[in-house]
């Protein structure tokens, strides 16, 4: 399996998030509306589980949207967000907010890119990607 983990902002202060946070992901669909994966970056290795709460297919004119929560549960951080996601072709852009866990209330912006073949759950499609968790007003 291939991953490149991107790294990110330090945790010195015992995992109070301190600044903008970059994590990574490689999800795949395991049984509609269920997805699947792992996690990386500042969350540290784990396991990535999610769920889609709302799907309006596109046109080919308009991006697919889906509205998703996102669960990373990383070696170092865990946290819950909901996502906005527009999908336009292979590629997509994410926008949202971390409901629970680290860092709560942060709001959350990522891409993706849809993989025809995936590295950890072969033969299928997955989707591969990064998100920031953005430092909020609340620190």
């Amino acid at each position: 399996m291939a991953l490149v983990l991107s790294a990110g902002v330090g945790s010195a202060d015992g995992g109070r998030h301190n600044g903008d946070a970059h994590d990574t992901f490689t999800k795949y669909v395991a049984a509609y509306p269920i997805m699947a994966g792992i996690v990386g970056g500042e969350v540290g290795s784990g396991t990535y589980a999610g769920e889609i709460l709302k799907r309006t297919a596109g046109t080919a004119t308009t991006p697919t949207v889906i509205e998703a929560l996102y669960h990373f549960n990383g070696s170092r951080h865990t946290f819950t967000a909901l996502v906005h996601v527009e999908q336009t072709g292979l590629k997509a852009v994410i926008s949202g907010v971390v409901t629970e866990g680290w860092p709560k209330g942060h709001q959350v912006e990522g891409k993706y890119t849809m993989l025809g073949t995936c590295p950890v759950n072969p033969p299928g499609p997955c989707f591969q990607g990064s998100h920031t968790i953005l430092r909020g007003s609340d620190d």
